[in-house]
């Protein structure tokens, strides 16, 4: 009889068995991680041909959510054990924003495990049931009971229990009955091959979800303005922000109608979360201003009267109970690594802990990111995990009498942004994104089988969520940006600026360098990374690959040689360092989660904040090789920035609940000044005056951005820019001081109502 086989890859000094998953070169073992390996097999078996990201994502991880960081880890890992260095293109090559290729030369042989009469030789890669179900010499039914029993097990355990049965139980067999049996016995094997198969992928298909139709959008709202919604239980009213030039205001309007009332004023603050009551007769409302550490929360009757703030209570986001009688919301204690969910009736009274998490584990408290489940029992909440080899968000549900967390979805989600009960009860929907080069999109949670199905899927961003009682009815808000780097002199008239490039997708954070080019980063090749080009938008070209660069700063070094940005290469945010003439990389920072680098004027050191995401925020700083660390500052402190001449570092912190600038020496030490922070500073972006006399940060008031200078000798701020359209998200100044560059977003965001979803 012939041996089982199994096949054995060759390619220059190596040898990868697919049977045993093992790699050898010379003769010697390859460690490789599970995942590496199977990426590995993946590639060589494809051996020439392109294969995406996407194409390995499903081949490698099917059938789950994971962050490309993943991809990026264990390619990264697999190149070392390969021993290719960087420039190298011996086994992979990587073709920037198409995916990657097998190129080396690959042989492939198959091998006996060994012979035997009895045995069978199977392809080791085909799904194979052999079962057999004729006579025996005891005459028992043994051999009909294990093949039923196989059909319990997964499948590579039915493929060799079957294998073992056709080698032991055929030996009873004469053989003048031997062939007549085997061909008896290899039809009932295929039939049971084929009901086990289709039992399998019975018990192993996602959960169903309700059966989407043709979804609807249709626009309610068309000022392009609008940063918050929701909606009445009864689906007849909706709630909404307004951006106007004063600030932002509150609105309702009467769906199927153009009639708008406004029920608060422009306000300097931010909403950050908008609920009806349960029996419509109050919204509910919490603001963010700029310079205060808490989130406060209101309530205004519907139709308009007076704002009533409630008391003792401070939440980035709330959900009401069914009944209305009762509040919930996270809250955060930075100092001892925990976030809680607190509950407490709606005057803000009977406040208590019902759950609460752990780093590297928290959850989310900023935005509608909470709701609570139309029985009372449950309020959904995202919860963001910071693993050794991924950062995700998901959603579990807190039992609100005993405080048990369990999960809602196996989904991994890079981003959540707004989530939101069904009334029956039969699942939520979440806007969320699924990669961080994807917008948000609405999802259908299937509450309780876990399965998830998206409902709108095109290049918007969508945020926000309002379902009416009748679950047929949803609202939403949809974003269409595109993002512009403008530059010109600094204290010039805003028309005398110039547009330099303009595309969707984000072009913060980004740096001037000594030698004239600027450095931003961009989703151009459909990921997340840095580019350069000149000041006029000349010559630009990509200056990093697959390093999934964050928003959360960018850096040069005073040579113009090095940049030092973050990264969620390898699943948490870390300071990196990128040479920009060969493009190595040098990972600086290892730590919780480290952001918002700057650079020394001297070029040893990078200052930045510690603690990014979970912990309490302090100062530290490295040197530009990441060999020396050493902490700055205790307190709570974050976002740092250099001044020119190098002495001064300043911050922001808190004090007595509200946001200020502290400004120490560059070594550390005790606070050489402080300063209060104004109500419309926005992202707590600031960068050092050339003179060293002031500080620059983005104010928005509104839906304007501008260029502020906050003087250091106690003087009013001034405007340096005075525009009266778009957002201003980030800027830098030229190496001279003498010219400014900054992003500017143009984007169109209204209430949709969403229909034709059941």
């Amino acid at each position: 009889m012939q041996a089982l086989s199994h096949r054995i890859y060759r390619f220059d000094d190596f040898e990868l068995d697919a049977f045993k998953r093992q790699l050898v070169r010379s003769g010697q073992p390859v460690t490789l991680q599970p995942k590496a390996f199977d990426l590995l097999l993946v590639l060589v078996d494809n051996g020439g041909r392109l294969l995406t990201k996407d194409d390995l994502l499903n081949l490698v991880w099917p059938d789950q959510i994971v962050e490309e960081s993943n991809l990026t880890v264990h390619m990264s890992a697999l190149r070392k054990a390969l021993g290719e260095h960087r420039g190298q293109h011996r086994f992979v090559v990587t073709e920037p924003g198409r995916g990657y290729r097998f190129v080396a030369d690959v042989s492939e042989a198959e091998v006996g495990t060994g012979a035997g009469d009895e045995e069978f030789s199977i392809e080791s890669h085909t799904l194979s049931c052999i079962v057999i179900d004729g006579e025996t010499e005891t005459g028992d039914d043994s051999a009909s009971d294990a093949a039923t029993k196989a059909l319990s097990l997964p499948a590579t355990v039915v493929s060799h229990e079957a294998v073992r049965l056709a080698a032991g139980q055929t030996r009873g067999l004469t053989k003048s009955r031997r062939a007549t049996a085997l061909v008896l016995r290899a039809f009932a094997a295929l039939t049971l091959l084929t009901l086990a198969f289709g039992l399998f992928r019975y018990l192993n298909r996602k959960a169903s979800n309700p059966p989407f139709q043709q979804v609807k959008l249709s626009r309610l709202t068309n000022n392009g303005k609008v940063s918050g919604a929701a909606i009445t239980p009864d689906g007849k009213y909706v709630a909404y922000v307004l951006a106007e030039n004063e600030g932002n205001s509150l609105w309702v309007k009467q769906v199927g109608t153009a009639s708008n009332i406004r029920i608060l004023p422009p306000i300097k603050s931010e909403f950050w979360g908008v609920e009806f009551s349960p029996d419509g007769a109050y919204i509910y409302y919490n603001l963010f201003a700029g310079d205060k550490a808490d989130v406060d929360i209101f309530r205004v009757p519907s139709l308009g009267g007076m704002a009533q703030k409630i008391l003792n209570i401070s939440a980035p986001a709330f959900t009401l109970s069914p009944d209305g009688r009762r509040i919930a919301y996270p809250v955060s204690h930075s100092a001892e690594g925990k976030t809680y969910l607190q509950v407490s009736d709606a005057d803000g009274t009977n406040a208590r802990d019902v759950a609460e998490r752990q780093q590297p584990s928290n959850f989310e408290i900023q935005g509608p990111v909470i709701s609570w489940s139309p029985d009372g029992a449950t309020v959904a909440c995202v919860v963001n995990h910071y693993g050794p080899e991924a950062h995700y968000s998901a959603i579990v549900g807190v039992g609100v009498n005993d405080g048990a967390q369990r999960s809602l979805s196996n989904e991994r989600w890079y981003n959540v942004y707004s989530l939101q009960w069904l009334k029956d009860g039969s699942g939520l929907f979440v806007v969320a994104s699924d990669k961080p080069t994807l917008p948000g999109q609405v999802w259908f949670l299937s509450y309780p089988s876990g399965g998830v199905r998206k409902i709108t899927n095109d290049l918007s961003q969508y945020a926000w969520l309002g379902v009416a009682s009748d679950g047929q009815t949803l609202v939403t808000v949809q974003t269409n940006s595109v993002n512009s780097l403008w530059l010109g002199k600094r204290d010039q008239v805003a028309g005398d600026f110039r547009e330099i490039i303009a595309e969707i997708g984000p072009l913060t954070p980004l740096a001037w360098l000594s030698d004239g080019n600027i450095v931003f980063r961009s989703h151009a090749d459909g990921n997340s990374n840095l580019w350069l080009m000149e000041a006029d938008g000349s010559r630009r070209r990509q200056l990093t690959t697959d390093t999934q660069v964050s928003r959360r700063g960018l850096c040069a070094s005073p040579d113009g040689k090095h940049l030092v940005f973050v990264s969620w290469h390898g699943g948490k945010q870390h300071l990196w360092r990128v040479d920009v003439d060969d493009g190595s990389l040098t990972q600086l920072t290892n730590g919780d989660g480290e952001g918002y680098p700057s650079c020394s004027p001297d070029g040893r050191w990078v200052v930045y904040q510690n603690g990014l995401g979970i912990g309490k925020p302090t100062l530290w700083r490295t040197s530009l090789s990441g060999s020396e660390q050493e902490q700055l500052v205790e307190t709570f402190s974050s976002k740092p920035a250099i001044s020119h001449d190098g002495e001064r570092i300043a911050y922001f912190y808190m004090e007595d609940r509200r946001w200020r600038i502290g400004i120490i020496p560059s070594g550390g030490g005790k606070k050489l000044q402080s300063l209060d922070l104004p109500a419309s500073v926005a992202e707590r972006v600031m960068r050092w005056s050339p003179d060293g006399k002031a500080l620059y940060y983005v104010s928005i008031v509104g839906d304007v951005g501008n260029v502020w200078s906050l003087p250091l000798d106690g003087k009013p701020p001034q405007a340096l820019t005075n525009f009266t359209s778009h957002l201003l998200e980030d800027f830098t100044l030229s190496p001279d001081g003498q010219q400014v560059a900054f992003t500017r977003t143009t984007e169109s965001r209204d209430v949709v109502l969403i229909t034709g979803f059941r």
